[in-house]
Order: C-alpha cells, then sequence, then structure tokens
C-alpha cells in the first residue's frame, strides 16, 4: 500500500518567511518611530517645565528683593528687562558704589536674561497700595504657553 504524503514541491511557499519577518521589521519601525517622536516631546515639555520653573523662581526672587528693601520699592517701579538691552554677564559682581535697589535690579535683570530664553520682564509698584506685579516672558517651547504673572502687597 501506497501512502500518499504532502510535501511542498520546491519552490512553492519559499519566501513566505521573508515576508513575515519583513512586515514583522515593519511594525517595530513604526512603533520605535512612535516611541522616539514621544521621546522628542517629553523632552521639550521637560524643557518648558524646567523654563517656568525658573520663571516662578525669578518672579520669587525680585518679589524678596523689593520686600527686604521695603523702603525703597518705588526704585523697582518701571522695571523693565529687554533681551536686545540686556547682555547675559556670567561673571556679574555687584556694584559696591550702587545703591542696594540699583544692585538688585541690575542682577535680577541678568539674571532673568541669563536664565530664560530671550528673557523679558517688567516689575511695577503701586506705592499708595504696596501692590507689587511682576510679570516675567521668554521664548517658550510650547505655543499655549502664558507668561509668569506675579501681584502682592508688600
Amino acid at each position: 500500500m501506497k501512502r500518499d504524503y504532502c510535501y511542498a514541491q520546491p519552490g512553492v511557499h519559499a519566501g513566505i518567511a521573508l515576508i513575515e519577518v519583513l512586515v514583522a521589521v515593519l511594525i517595530l519601525g513604526v512603533g520605535l518611530l512612535g516611541m522616539a517622536a514621544m521621546q522628542v516631546q517629553s523632552s521639550q515639555m521637560t524643557n518648558g517645565a524646567e523654563q517656568r520653573t525658573q520663571a516662578v523662581l525669578l518672579t520669587a526672587d525680585i518679589m524678596d528683593r523689593i520686600r527686604s528693601n521695603r523702603v525703597n520699592r518705588a526704585d523697582y517701579d518701571g522695571l523693565e528687562v529687554d533681551p536686545d538691552d540686556t547682555a547675559c554677564a556670567t561673571d556679574f559682581a555687584p556694584n559696591a558704589a550702587a545703591s542696594v535697589s540699583a544692585n538688585d535690579i541690575a542682577e535680577w535683570s541678568n539674571l532673568v536674561v541669563c536664565l530664560l530664553p530671550e528673557g523679558s520682564a517688567t516689575v511695577a509698584v503701586n506705592n499708595a497700595t504696596g501692590e507689587v506685579t511682576v510679570t516675567v516672558d521668554w521664548l517658550k517651547q510650547d505655543p499655549d504657553g502664558a507668561a509668569v504673572n506675579l501681584r502682592t502687597v508688600i
């Protein structure tokens, strides 16, 4: 009795494994590209969060400087930091002949420009009410990012 076994003829199924491998590589490639895009987005958001934290710290810093020099708070009124007018000096040193408020303004302006990309800021002091408004803005990575605006009464 002769048994017929079904053997694939040579060349009939050749290349099927190769197609399966190519499909698997394609799926893996799409997944890796998605992960890479997610990593880039995560890095941008981390950078944006770091800049926002820096802006909040700078805002609190000038508030503390004004609070500690309360008698001369009018000196801080109208302060405007423009990145085009202020150069970042990494070796900043206070001027011994200048007043405390002048040194505060110079140092804080330098910090805003050095720590934030295209950093700008304004300080408004209302001497009648003691209200101080500080606004810090910079070139943000996220399009919907708002400037940091802090208001307090000293």
